[in-house]
């Protein structure tokens, strides 16, 4: 009689292999090792805290999970997952793990900077900024940061001797990281870049009710950098689209708008990718004669961007003598949103229960729009559930 293959003992290796693999993870066997290991250090732990802790996007978490459900490694508890018997024995004579203590900071959680005295004073008046904010657009890749985020890059800008006496370009400002400089009230002068005129009439008003020295100026960073900004800022800071085309076009304008010399910063926040991934990233990066001086996991915290765990890197950039930027002054006309390059159809339930589709193909666009129109069958403009969501 033959043995049931899926009853046969796999060791620890081939069977996070095999996981990975019908998971189709790009991220390989390793992600499930690290799952694994965050289950069992935590005990029980959510699929949305496990992308936070782990930097995966929650899809590539939920899929994880799944796996390991049907190996019969966890179960799910309503407070999340869980080793079973099985999996436990797994971690601990196949993987060897043992330590469950969290070494991590628990003061900054690996953002390597404290706060100042007045943080409580601060954080609030950057809550009440922020609850005057429109609602994010989507098709702009807008995804605000919690209060906290634009004061951390702040901090950490400060303490690297980026702001006083500075001169500090944001490209793009939908978080307010802008005003969380202004109100650290430091000689240092602030210019945004954005695309949304609703952002910029906002952070202008803030600025002029507390006397902030901040620009404002409308600009499509597909079109070219004003000639007036060319090699005019010591420090820039952006938070570009999470695509290959909106990381090449928005880190060749800030290369542009930096004053030409070597040992300028660059603070680019984007989204954890796979390592193979990251290698493309790097070298888009190292091509323009950029280095590495530090990278943050997890330092960008956001309302949004679940897809991405809510979380990005902070990556710190220098200039050399050899920085160039990749593109010219010319336009840039290649797709550079998430919703060009990768084309989703969302498909939402309102309260009454109708379903609506949801994307650049369909009547509704965006699920701004959706929630601005209402239900075209009911009308009802209370929450909408998404239910699926398909790339094209």
């Amino acid at each position: 009689m033959k043995n049931d293959p899926s009853k046969v003992k796999r060791g620890g290796e081939e069977l996070l292999t095999e996981i990975a693999l019908k998971a189709k993870v790009a991220e390989g066997k390793e992600s499930i090792r690290r799952v694994l290991r965050e289950i069992f250090r935590k005990g029980t732990i959510g699929t949305k805290s496990l992308a936070k802790r782990l930097f995966l996007p929650v899809p590539t978490i939920a899929a994880i999970r799944n796996e390991l459900e049907k190996e019969e490694l966890i179960t799910r508890t309503e407070r999340g997952a869980v080793l079973t018997e099985k999996g436990l024995k797994f971690v601990t004579k196949d993987l060897q793990f043992r330590f469950i203590e969290d070494l991590r900071c628990k003061r900054c959680f690996g953002r390597t900077i404290g706060s100042p005295g007045n943080f409580d004073e601060l954080i609030t008046q950057m809550k009440d900024f922020g609850s005057r904010r429109p609602r994010p657009l989507t098709e702009f890749d807008q995804a605000f940061a919690r209060p906290i985020t634009a004061l951390n890059r702040a901090f950490l800008m400060l303490e690297n001797d980026d702001l006083e006496g500075r001169s500090v370009l944001l490209l793009g400002d939908d978080d307010f990281t802008s005003l969380a400089i202004g109100l650290l009230q430091l000689n240092v002068k602030v210019t945004v870049i954005d695309i949304d005129q609703r952002l910029l009439d906002l952070i202008s008003n803030i600025a002029s009710e507390r006397n902030f020295q901040i620009e404002c100026l409308k600009h499509d960073l597909r079109e070219p950098l004003p000639a007036s900004l060319h090699s005019k800022f010591d420090t820039i800071l952006l938070d570009p689209p999470y695509t290959p085309n909106g990381l090449t076009l928005f880190l060749s304008r800030a290369v542009q708008a930096l004053k030409q010399e070597p040992n300028r910063r660059i603070y680019l926040s984007f989204v954890h990718r796979p390592p193979n991934e990251m290698l493309l990233l790097q070298k888009t990066i190292l091509e323009m004669g950029l280095v590495f001086s530090q990278l943050l996991p997890g330092f960008n915290i956001y309302e949004g961007s679940e897809m991405h765990g809510n979380t990005t890197a902070m990556i710190i950039l220098t200039t050399t003598s050899e920085t160039r930027p990749s593109l010219t002054t010319t336009s840039f006309r290649k797709e550079i949103y998430t919703g060009e390059v990768n084309p989703t159809i969302r498909t939402y339930r309102c309260v009454n229960g109708h379903t609506i589709l949801v994307g650049k193909s369909t009547i509704i666009h965006t699920i701004e729009e959706l929630k601005e129109k209402g239900c075209p069958i009911c009308g009802s403009k209370k929450r909408f559930l998404r239910i699926k969501r398909e790339t094209k």
